[in-house]
């Protein structure tokens, strides 16, 4: 692409960090690069300039030539697009854009997420304040997830003129307001776009992680060997044991396993032990599942060639209840990745963990996905993009240390 003309340049500031965090993942005290365009022409660009520079590709030459007497509904959908495809997160000029205030509605059934009905919610109210500027902020409660009291709850939210919104649903929920066809935009980061049985809504956006993805990437680790699977007995416990079955060769011993079989599990473990042995092992259970696992696996000496496991081990808990040895040769995928470090901790201070919980970062990643919609101009906190209405995540994969999550 020919830039003659513009300068992408990277701008590092360095401070020293105060705070270095005991466990977890931890925060590089450098801030990452950022790529800002600086317009080195004297010459002037009217709108059918910038159109020409964008239809030929020449994103640095669009961005670094808008100002506030170029500018028009078409062009700052360009810019938008044109932001996302750089990756650059500063732009040369003022945006006058609209001086109303941002509004955003936030939806759920409250009694069916439980505890994300206060951290979501958090979420999105220290994204608003972070950016200092003057926005309406309503949640709603949509009793149950029928498409009955869904529907119900939308007409109120569009009744009160807002056209963009945040839902928290389970899969059930999300396929029923798939079926309604929303009218407003909505982002739903609970959910994956995989987990809709329908045709996609198309003012719908699924944020939820790509469980599928995750277990395709840790199954191709490593050389070819059999499979075992343990899983939760849920839905997506369900769909992540079919995962490992599509990209294993062969899955030689499944178990849905349950807190309630804890006290019959070391039976179990004794009589498929041999099977175990020389396998690689997927732990597509939560936490406190696993922690049994894996003890079981270090108790009965059992000498596998790797235990896998998807977003759903990616918790802090996993380095305190478990020991050093049950974690050797434990390998977790994870679609968290660092953001900026002073918005992670206004966030902590209302209580909402956006370093490991998935369904808090889609969120956040949901808030910011309208925000730059309305304010284009915003600086970028996440570099995940949209594809068709399914947030990207790129994967990596850990390594349970002593006290923190290492890339492998």
């Amino acid at each position: 692409m020919k830039q003659n003309k513009w300068l992408r340049i990277l701008i590092l500031s360095l401070f020293v960090p105060s705070i270095i965090l005991a466990s977890g993942q931890y925060l590089s005290p450098l801030p990452v690069p950022t790529q800002v365009v600086i317009n080195l022409d004297t010459e002037s660009c009217n709108s059918s300039c910038l159109k020409k520079y964008y239809e030929e590709g020449m994103i640095f030459s669009f961005l670094a030539n808008i100002n506030e007497s170029n500018q028009n509904s078409k062009i700052l959908e360009y810019m938008n697009e044109a932001l996302g495809q750089s990756e650059v997160s500063e732009i040369p000029y003022y945006l006058e854009g609209k001086k109303e205030a941002f509004n955003i509605a936030l939806f759920f059934p409250r009694k069916s997420i439980g505890r994300y009905s206060t951290s979501t919610a958090n979420v999105i109210l220290s994204y608003l304040l972070y950016q200092k500027g003057n926005f309406n902020f309503e949640i709603f409660d949509t009793l149950s997830e029928s498409q009955e009291d869904i529907a119900n709850t939308l007409q109120i939210i569009e009744a009160k003129g807002y056209k963009k919104a945040i839902g928290i649903l389970t899969y059930e929920g999300a396929n029923n307001l798939n079926a309604l066809q929303p009218q407003i935009e909505i982002f739903i980061p609970s959910v994956n776009a995989s987990q809709i049985t329908d045709s996609l809504a198309s003012n719908i956006t699924w944020g939820g992680i790509a469980y599928d993805e995750q277990i395709k990437k840790l199954s191709n680790l490593g050389k070819a060997s059999p499979a075992v699977s343990f899983y939760d007995s849920g839905f997506i416990g369900q769909q992540m044991n079919q995962s490992v079955a599509k990209y294993n060769d062969e899955v030689i011993y499944s178990h849905a396993f349950d807190l309630k079989d804890i006290s019959r599990f070391p039976e179990v473990i004794k009589k498929v032990r041999g099977s175990l042995r020389n396998a690689k092992i997927f732990l597509n259970t939560p936490v406190t599942s696993s922690s049994v696992i894996l003890s079981q696996l270090t108790y009965n000496d059992i000498k596998h060639l790797g235990v896998y496991s998807p977003q759903i081990n990616y918790n802090p808990s996993l380095l305190s209840i478990t020991q050093e040895k049950d974690r050797q040769n434990l390998f977790i995928a994870n679609s968290i990745t660092p953001i900026d470090s002073q918005f992670v901790e206004q966030t902590h201070l209302l209580h909402a963990d956006l370093e490991y919980d998935w369904i808090n970062y889609a969120t956040a990643y949901g808030i910011e996905y309208f925000y730059l919609k309305s304010i284009p101009r915003t600086k970028r906190l996440f570099k995940e993009r949209v594809k068709n209405h399914q947030v990207e995540y790129k994967i990596e994969i850990l390594s349970p240390q002593a006290n923190r999550f290492s890339p492998i």
